[in-house]
């Protein structure tokens, strides 16, 4: 059936899951799609973090990052997550609620693969926003930021960046580690700009 210039409105749904929940063909693709941004240039990761390295199997670093998910199960303050658009799974994520102040989320790890149109332009919507805002307050009693780690000068931090620039959210660096592993990290607490 033509639409004749209307644009389709697609609709995002963020849930909490178990791991159990996972479907694991599509972990698999979401973490093989989102591999050569994790391992780009300036590292959007730290693989020793996880005993590995950057030369590690890709084998081994996926076996890993189902390890990290599984343990985030059976404990209040983490929380694993998929988000889906019109019924199609385009990511999984995990984080925790931080131990101090006031428990704000703490983003650790997504893995992202094309919506049912081949796009991930999905990810820089309005409405990937405002839906990752109402989770990450639905499960942090309603605060109204999320922290993130980032590698300094990966192109994470870039992205954040272009997204101030866009009026799509702002960010504080309280704290930085200078020497993790041989990189410079930036703690950014980041609030969304909601239209």
């Amino acid at each position: 059936m033509a639409t004749h210039g209307k644009k389709h409105k697609m609709t995002m749904t963020v849930t909490k899951i178990s791991y159990s929940d996972i479907d694991q063909t599509i972990f698999d693709e979401c973490f093989t799609k989102s591999l050569p941004y994790l391992d780009a240039t300036k590292l959007n990761i730290v693989w020793e973090d996880f005993d590995l390295t950057v030369s590690s199997s890709t084998a081994d670093k996926l076996a890993k990052m189902k390890t990290r998910y599984q343990a985030r199960e059976d404990n209040d303050d983490y929380a694993i997550f998929k988000l889906d658009i019109d019924g199609r799974i385009v990511a999984y994520g995990c984080g925790r609620r931080e131990h101090q102040g006031d428990r704000m989320f703490q983003h650790e790890l997504d893995f992202f693969r094309e919506d049912a149109s081949g796009s991930q332009g999905w990810c820089y919507s309005a409405e990937y926003n405002q839906k990752m805002d109402a989770f990450y307050k639905s499960i942090s009693d309603n605060c109204a930021t999320h922290s993130v780690w980032i590698v300094e000068g990966s192109s994470m931090e870039k992205s954040y960046d272009a997204a101030v620039s866009a009026g799509r959210l702002s960010y504080t660096n309280p704290e930085t580690i200078d020497d993790h592993h041989g990189h410079k990290l930036k703690k950014l607490v980041v609030t969304y700009i909601l239209a």
